[in-house]
């Protein structure tokens, strides 16, 4: 939880100035960059392997409407769901990378669709995020926490 509060109160700062130590260029900032494109190809690729590896075990997912989700054991059956039943087509935007010292932050929009791959309807994605990462002890950044929402509301249904 404190790197959730850390991380808002240097996105709250960011609204005013640029966050006193947020670099947002550098090895780090790329390494981090890396990691929030990666999750997009890895995700288009329905890849569970590369899908688990840019989490960190104890990762919290904080999806629209639902209650938290916490740790890969209870994450890998969201993506296996997903997968199972969809082929995504997201493109991913980043609008925002921060990293300082052993945690960032990115701030991004994906768009695109997951396309049913059975009797469910395919679905439009319009949505943003917020993602945290931290730098974990293998040298690797990995997202710890995600958060995101539909950046419009849905269309009206017929």
């Amino acid at each position: 939880m404190t790197l959730v509060l850390f991380v808002l109160l240097l996105i709250g700062q960011a609204a005013v100035s640029k966050p006193a130590g947020c670099q947002s260029e550098g090895p780090a900032v790329r390494a981090v960059r890396t990691v929030a494109e990666g999750i997009v190809a890895a995700d288009n690729a329905r890849d569970l392997n590369r899908v688990q590896a840019s989490y960190t075990p104890d990762a919290v997912l904080i999806p629209p409407n639902e209650s938290p989700v916490r740790g890969w054991d209870s994450i890998r059956p969201r993506y296996e769901a997903l997968f199972a039943g969809f082929s995504p087509a997201i493109e991913g935007h980043l609008d925002e990378v921060c990293v300082s010292g052993q945690v960032a932050f990115v701030r991004g929009r994906n768009l695109g669709s997951f396309v049913s791959r059975g009797p469910q309807p395919s679905r439009t994605l319009n949505d943003v995020y917020l993602m945290l990462l931290r730098f974990d002890e293998r040298g690797a950044w990995r997202i710890s926490h995600l958060m995101w929402h539909p950046a419009a509301p849905p269309a009206p249904r017929n």
